[in-house]
């Protein structure tokens, strides 16, 4: 699948969480920009490869939308809300991995641990100022 019909599934995937999300002025956006890699040093890789941040459950949940990033092929991932480079909305988030063999296949490339907002270790605040998060993974 190319780079665009990629971006374009994801779009549509995506638009039921962020439907409705608005930068007004209760709304702060955070740009958001880290990496990922296994503890060996290589990358996370398949046809799909996405963080997610998923909005943890009570405080001002209305507000905060699914957030998600590529997985670029050095590691680095830049996180939008609603468009391209737009951020994270302020906010509590679990972290997640999505990186498959294959797009709209299931056979994870990250143990399985990373794939739930139940089971993953990486919560992230995200807030003005905050350091670049950098996520190293076990290898399956």
């Amino acid at each position: 699948m190319t780079q665009p019909l990629r971006r374009i599934v994801w779009v549509a995937l995506l638009a039921p969480w962020v439907a409705g999300c608005s930068s007004g002025p209760d709304v702060e956006m955070v740009p958001v920009r880290g990496t990922v890699k296994f503890a060996d040093g290589t990358v996370p890789q398949g046809e799909t490869a996405t963080v997610i941040f998923e909005p943890v459950a009570g405080g001002s949940q209305q507000l905060r939308k699914l957030a998600s990033g590529e997985i670029q092929p050095d590691g680095s991932f830049e996180m939008m809300t609603v468009k391209p480079g737009d951020g994270v909305i302020a906010g509590k988030y679990k972290v997640i991995f999505e990186v498959f063999k294959k797009d709209l296949g299931r056979e994870p490339l990250v143990p399985q641990k990373y794939t739930k907002p139940e089971t993953t270790p990486f919560e992230e605040t995200v807030e003005p100022g905050m350091e670049p998060p950098e996520y190293v993974l076990e290898k399956p």
